[in-house]
């Protein structure tokens, strides 16, 4: 049986369902198909890897392991998925989703950024920062302040009408702590935890989602350090590009998509950075907040 679903603004076709993702419109031609059949265990020639991942030009191995089994991603089109044997459904999806759909997105020429992204009344901001950092957090508090969610965890970016850069509407789901949920009131209770999430609720977020593309005003590198008062700086030369750089998802392949290097420039040149530098001891995220809302324009 065959699934399709949208997503960045892609027609996928899955043999496997991934419940998050909003169904495709019928007779919507796929983008993007997997397909099941033999996947090797490494590539011929990785250009960069890792214990579960290697990448080259147009071609991206990901080793789901014994719950998932082996993605290739190739082109940007098209991915074969050879099954483990106690392959389940579950985490399929999750590989599919956490790590695969970057892979398709930078192949076709995103750039794809580790941030979760907020629709404010200015425009979109991404929040960035190690784990931990409160992306999440902030997210979440952003979204009870009215604002509108475009991304989780994965943030892709394309040039619109014009040049100006644009950030997707993502999966509609979102993962929050326990400590976040009763700090912001949020009831969870009935949202299922995940292991491989660190046992973070995920969260449907259908009817908070963005409908469109929106512009990136504001990128936002959140850090915690041992300071009594939430600060915040204006980054830019060196700081800057190495911010941006930081929190590119994945590897940056020179001769994948010559797309995406346009991409980061304009990132770079139209995007303000900013470095917000809270409290590690105490709850901060209404100043937090309140500086993001007040400054991404």
């Amino acid at each position: 049986m065959l699934y399709t679903y949208t997503v960045y603004g892609l027609t996928l076709s899955t043999p496997f369902p991934c419940a998050v993702l909003p169904p495709a419109p019928p007779q919507a031609s796929p983008d993007v198909t997997v397909v099941e059949g033999d996947v090797p265990v490494q590539l011929t020639a990785p250009v960069v890897e890792e214990l579960r991942w290697q990448a080259e030009a147009g071609r991206y191995l990901y080793r789901g392991g014994r719950r998932a089994g082996r993605f290739l991603v190739e082109g940007g089109s098209r991915v074969t998925l050879q099954r483990a044997p106690a392959a389940e459904d579950e985490m399929l999806a999750f590989a599919f989703l956490d790590f695969v759909l970057a892979a398709i997105l930078r192949q076709r020429g995103l750039l794809v950024l580790h941030a979760n992204t907020a629709l404010t009344p200015q425009g979109a901001v991404a929040i960035s920062g190690e784990s931990g950092a409160g992306k999440s957090t902030t997210l979440t508090a952003l979204l009870q302040q009215g604002c509108a969610m475009i991304s989780d965890d994965i943030t892709a970016l394309h040039l619109g009408i014009g040049g100006q850069i644009e950030t997707l509407p993502g999966i509609p789901q979102m993962h929050i702590t326990e400590d976040t949920a009763q700090s912001l009131n949020y009831d969870i209770s009935t949202f299922p935890r995940h292991q491989w999430r660190r046992m973070k609720a995920a969260v449907p977020m259908h009817e908070q989602m963005a409908a469109q593309p929106a512009p990136l005003r504001a990128l936002y590198l959140l850090e915690k350090q041992d300071v009594k008062e939430v600060s915040v700086q204006i980054l830019s030369g060196v700081e800057k590009f190495s911010v941006v750089q930081s929190c590119v998802y994945g590897p940056l392949l020179p001769d994948e998509h010559p797309a995406i290097f346009p991409l980061f420039t304009a990132l770079t040149e139209q995007v303000t950075v900013y470095h917000i530098i809270r409290p590690h001891t105490r709850w901060s995220v209404a100043d937090v907040t309140k500086i993001i809302l007040s400054t991404a324009h």
